[in-house]
């Protein structure tokens, strides 16, 4: 039984550009923090988790309280549904309902979710792409802050709910944080990604590089390649 573990935004949603818009911006409202790194990669982990602690103990000198993680969680849902509004709803990658169907119904796999996202944002997500999201283990930045931690939580959680352990792992992502925490996790990895994007992974070694999931036929045989 293989295991295929789905980051969320910009592997199956559509919703990269939104999330770093809104995230910014709640750093602005709730802390008036202006001038905040963008680039990822900077960050010890690429988890909204990690991000926020790291950017409060620069600007702050120290971490976020409960409350102040609680109201930026908050206004940062508020941002992604204003912005989902203007533009109809999130939209799936070309694909994604499909393969996760496809998936569900096999009797050769099971699916988890694992993002950096926190939960209710990473679930607006998937709800407003309408992607499945009932009975499918899962993991986010509420439970780690760490890409290693939150893989290894969704990985316990699945095989907790399926009754199974798994023969192999695939992750499927689309940053160089997903291939480099796939890769210390010791899972094998599935990039979703095109022109200079899916060029960063190739160079971080990836094999397997879609841009969508259109192609069914040649996501099945990475699955069954990388494994």
């Amino acid at each position: 039984m293989q295991l295929v573990m789905f980051d969320i935004d910009g592997t199956l949603t559509q919703s990269n550009d939104l999330d770093n818009a809104a995230f910014l911006k709640a750093l602005f409202e709730i802390f008036d923090f202006s001038e905040v790194s963008d680039d990822w990669t900077s960050y010890s982990h690429v988890t909204d988790a990690c991000i926020l602690k790291e950017i409060c103990q620069h600007k702050l000198g120290r971490i976020p309280s409960r409350d102040e993680v609680t109201r930026f969680q908050k206004r940062l849902l508020e941002l992604l549904a204003e912005g989902a509004a203007n533009i109809g709803r999130i939209q799936p990658v070309l694909g994604a309902s499909s393969i996760l169907s496809k998936l569900l119904t096999s009797s050769n796999y099971r699916v988890a979710y694992a993002g950096g996202a926190w939960t209710a944002s990473a679930i607006f997500k998937l709800q407003s792409a309408n992607l499945p999201i009932q009975n499918i283990p899962y993991a986010f930045s509420d439970d780690d802050e760490s890409r290693e931690g939150i893989t290894a939580i969704a990985l316990s959680r699945a095989e907790q709910q399926y009754g199974c352990s798994f023969s192999s792992i695939v992750y499927v992502g689309d940053g160089v944080w997903d291939i480099r925490s796939a890769r210390k996790s010791g899972y094998a990895f599935i990039g979703i990604a095109s022109g200079d994007e899916a060029e960063i992974l190739r160079n971080e070694g990836a094999t397997y590089i879609f841009p969508d999931y259109n192609n069914t036929e040649n996501f099945f045989a990475a699955l069954t390649s990388a494994a």
